[in-house]
């Protein structure tokens, strides 16, 4: 059975009771604003009487508790309330200072393309095989010269063309320069090359008129005027190993009674 002690109480009184809260809320809060909590106190209270009356108290205990119950009352007694439960709701005021201990973690992708440069390899590979290979070369152009080597007679018929014969290649100015059959050799090929000749002559007894022509593969590419040296000039493309030669004509009508001489000094041929 459960054991109880009954005490009947009259009388009036004012009851005194402190209160120690212990309240635990868990809750969401901004920096500032209002918690409202609901919370369940633990109270021990002490009970203030008069001097008449009766009090009536009641203890409920578990199984195989004891209870051990010891009161006294005179003209002036007072009665202590243990484990007494009581509810409330309220408002509760406070200030609330957040605290965040959490790390942020962040993360990201990124791609870099870049082009490493190796240095130069040397690779060796052997071929094995048969057969020709032809390859067609084409030699560089360099400038090619030659001088009139001795006097030659003009011509003897007024207006006609005379080939200037004799000549030697200039080496010195013109290295590499060749003559063939009277004929000034291109050396390689370019496609505009300036060929230029000049002929120093003299008039026979009577006066002369010389004028001088080019001839490219024994086409004509320039003729020049009457002058003393006589001259002319062309700017042609030339190919490697063609032929460029010099003739003269006399215009002047004493031609078959007094030929011009072709002198030798000042008398040249050059492909620039």
């Amino acid at each position: 059975m459960m054991p109880f002690i009954r005490a009947d109480a009259t009388g009036g009184g004012a009851l005194l009771a402190s209160a120690i809260a212990s309240v635990s809320a868990q809750g969401i809060s901004s920096a500032s604003g209002q918690l409202v909590a609901q919370y369940t106190p633990i109270q021990s209270g002490v009970v203030d009487f008069e001097s008449g009356g009766s009090a009536h108290a009641q203890v409920a205990v578990g199984l195989s508790a004891k209870v051990l119950v010891s009161a006294g009352f005179g003209s002036d007694g007072r009665a202590a309330a243990i484990n007494a439960i009581a509810r409330g709701a309220g408002e509760l005021s406070a200030t609330v200072v957040p605290h965040s201990g959490a790390v942020s973690a962040f993360h990201g992708t990124a791609t870099a393309t870049g082009v490493q440069t190796f240095p130069p390899v040397a690779v060796s590979a052997p071929l094995t095989g048969g057969g020709s290979l032809a390859a067609t070369a084409v030699p560089g152009f360099m400038p090619s010269g030659m001088n009139k080597s001795g006097n030659q007679p003009g011509p003897n018929t007024q207006n006609s063309w005379v080939q200037v014969i004799n000549w030697t290649a200039d080496t010195t100015n013109y290295p590499g320069s060749a003559v063939d059959t009277n004929a000034l050799v291109a050396q390689g090929a370019k496609a505009s090359a300036t060929v230029a000749a000049s002929v120093a002559w003299t008039s026979g007894n009577y006066p002369s008129s010389i004028a001088v022509r080019l001839k490219q593969n024994s086409a004509v590419i320039a003729t020049g005027t009457t002058a003393n040296p006589a001259v002319a000039n062309a700017t042609v493309a030339v190919a490697a190993g063609d032929r460029f030669t010099v003739e003269v004509s006399d215009g002047s009508g004493w031609a078959p009674y007094s030929q011009a001489t072709i002198n030798a000094v000042n008398t040249y041929l050059r492909i620039t």
